[in-house]
Order: C-alpha cells, then sequence, then structure tokens
C-alpha cells in the first residue's frame, strides 16, 4: 500500500484467487468503473507465462517471490544509507551471501523448475478431446520424448550456472524460490538490526516519511514490476 498508493490494496491468497478477482472484478468495469490488477509471485514461470499474465492485468514482479523485492540492490542501499552504514560493503556482503546458497542449491532449484515446467506442459497437452483410454494412453507415452524433460533440466543447469559465474545478481533473485532467504543472507544484520522483522519494519517507516530513501525503494519496487514512477508499464525490456 506504500507503494501503490493509488490502489487499494486487498489480499486475496492464492496466486489463482488472485488472478480470477482480477478478471472478475474487471468484467464488471462498466458496473463500478474501477480499475482492478492483480499482484502474483513470479515463482517459476517462464517469460511466455509472466507475458500472458500481464496482459491480464496482473502485475508479475522481476524476482521469483515477492519476499525477494526486500532484497532488490536499491532496497538494500537504500536502507544501509538510512542506517548510516556503508551502502557499498552492505550490499557486496549481501550478494556475496545470496550467491553461495545459490550455488549450494542450484541443482536442487533447476529440478524444481523443470517439474514447474513439466506440470504445465502436461495439462495444456492433455486439455483435449480423446475418443478413447487408449488414445489417452498413446499420448501420455508419448510426452517424455515430446517434453524432454532431461534436456530442459541440463539447459536450465546451465543458465543457472551462467548466472553463478557471472555473479548475475539481479537474475539470481528472479529464480531463486528461497523462503529463508531474506534471513539467511544477514541483510538485517549487515545493517544493525537484530532480525529480518525489524528490517521490514524499518523498511516500512522509511516509505511512511517520504523521504529520499523513501523514493529510492519505490522506484526499485516499480522497476521490478515493469512499471515506472506513476505506476505504468515502462519501457525497459520485461
Amino acid at each position: 500500500t506504500l507503494v501503490f498508493k493509488e490502489y487499494t490494496v486487498k489480499p486475496m491468497g492464492s496466486c489463482d484467487k488472485v488472478i480470477e478477482a482480477t478478471r472478475s472484478f474487471n468484467q464488471l468495469q462498466s458496473f463500478h468503473n474501477l480499475d482492478s490488477r492483480g499482484i502474483v509471485d513470479r515463482d517459476r514461470r517462464d517469460e511466455g507465462e509472466v507475458k500472458y499474465l500481464r496482459n491480464k492485468r496482473i502485475f508479475v514482479p522481476n524476482v521469483a517471490e515477492v519476499e525477494n523485492i526486500l532484497l532488490l540492490e536499491g532496497v538494500i542501499r537504500a536502507v544501509a544509507r538510512y542506517r548510516q552504514c556503508d551502502e557499498e560493503r552492505v550490499f557486496a556482503r549481501v550478494k556475496r551471501n545470496v550467491l553461495s546458497m545459490f550455488r549450494a542449491d542450484q541443482t536442487e532449484q533447476a529440478l524444481e523448475h523443470v517439474r514447474h515446467r513439466v506440470k504445465r506442459n502436461v495439462e495444456v497437452r492433455i486439455d483435449k478431446r480423446f475418443e478413447d483410454i487408449t488414445a489417452l494412453e498413446k499420448h501420455m507415452i508419448f510426452l517424455i520424448n515430446e517434453i524432454k524433460p532431461r534436456e530442459m533440466y541440463e539447459d536450465i543447469c546451465q543458465c543457472f550456472k551462467s548466472y553463478s559465474d557471472t555473479n548475475n545478481y539481479d537474475m539470481v533473485l528472479r529464480v531463486f524460490n528461497e523462503k529463508t532467504m531474506l534471513t539467511q543472507c544477514g541483510v538485517a544484520q549487515l545493517c544493525g538490526l537484530k532480525n529480518k522483522d525489524e528490517y521490514i519494519k524499518t523498511i516500512l517507516n522509511i516509505l511512511k516519511h517520504n523521504g529520499r530513501e523513501a523514493k529510492a525503494i519505490r522506484q526499485a519496487v516499480l522497476h521490478c514490476f515493469g512499471l515506472d514512477e506513476e505506476g505504468t508499464p515502462g519501457k525497459q525490456k520485461q
């Protein structure tokens, strides 16, 4: 709510509920004359899925989980400055810690991405009419050769390795699904705070006071959603 001030923000639960609520609300726009947008985690969606959702007025961040927004470089640097810490040192340490966590979990993360894509492909490919159960069985037998999960896995592993080798922090945040990352990376302690809860409270306090650091955090978050400062789609590559 402190970033999307022009909207009334209401938690809806699962991604499916957010998508359905946004669709239903916008279908009734002629009655209430209000604009509705949704926000969902990126999770393990590929670029095609993200583009589809954004076209349906669903905001999808360029990070794997909404929690990863709090680890955007612009957010970390703003909090460090606010706390009068060395922002270069703080961000460098957080980046190193996050990349180390990602490298340790790289193959497992790749496998989870494959599982998501295979599940989606199977759902799409069997969502059609079959003459009988034999036809369905034959179709499913050939699915593994059509989807090629091992080839998919090897391609993703190669991409993830390139992110690690080049220390590509932005891309790691985009693909790394890890709920404990905010705690384990040590960003709170590096900013002189006790824990992640204090780190989150500090971000909220900064945003409430609308100073220089609030503007920096807001810009970082909006950019992460592919939006400009007015909350409309920006020109940057999405």
